[in-house]
């Protein structure tokens, strides 16, 4: 594969690898609202007026609404990740079958006929369903984060960064198969 394909596949892994790290966050804030919720305390923080994403206070809502966001963006940007790495899942017991350059068609064709126009329909309505939720503001109703455009915003973006992958996975193995090089791994 030619090298600024491995650089775009890279590129695109980026967020993952940056969203990765909330992990750590993710366990914090289980961690921190089950004392809290056991305590009986809901408001870990007040302020005066509203700062954006988290309004007038940290609440134990607000730290369940943190765990859901950080959840969806390890799983969504995860998922980019996962398809680069070649740790999806996949039909094993079928490839296993098959010749190197027939793993490679199918792949190929499998990204270009499911994967792209999947995520295209996904990404496609999914900024729709993001734009209404910025339009009208919507929040939680729990006294949680009140800017769930943030998060829903992330549905279309990963799905449109998982696209463009597979498109540069599927352009990456029409080369290898135009070559007759079967061995070189497509990462």
């Amino acid at each position: 594969m030619p090298a600024i394909l491995k650089r775009a596949m890279t590129l695109l892994c980026l967020p993952a690898v940056w969203v990765s790290w909330l992990t750590l966050p993710l366990i914090l804030t289980i961690l921190l609202s089950v004392i809290l919720a056991k305590m009986g305390q809901n408001t870990l923080i007040g302020w005066e007026g509203t700062i954006p994403v988290l309004g007038r206070a940290l609440t134990v809502n607000s730290l369940f609404d943190i765990q859901w966001y950080i959840f969806a963006m390890l799983v969504l940007f995860g998922g980019i990740w996962a398809l680069r790495e070649d740790r999806h899942v996949s039909v094993d017991f079928l490839s296993l079958l098959m010749s190197p350059r027939q793993r490679l068609w199918v792949r190929m064709l499998g990204d270009l006929v499911f994967l792209v126009p999947f995520c295209a329909i996904i990404a496609w309505y999914g900024a729709d369903f993001a734009e209404v939720a910025f339009r009208t503001a919507e929040g939680s109703t729990q006294g949680g984060l009140n800017s769930r455009w943030f998060i829903k915003m992330m549905l279309p973006l990963s799905f449109a960064m998982l696209g463009l992958l597979g498109l540069i996975r599927a352009i990456g193995t029409a080369i290898q198969l135009y070559r007759g090089d079967l061995t070189e791994d497509i990462q």
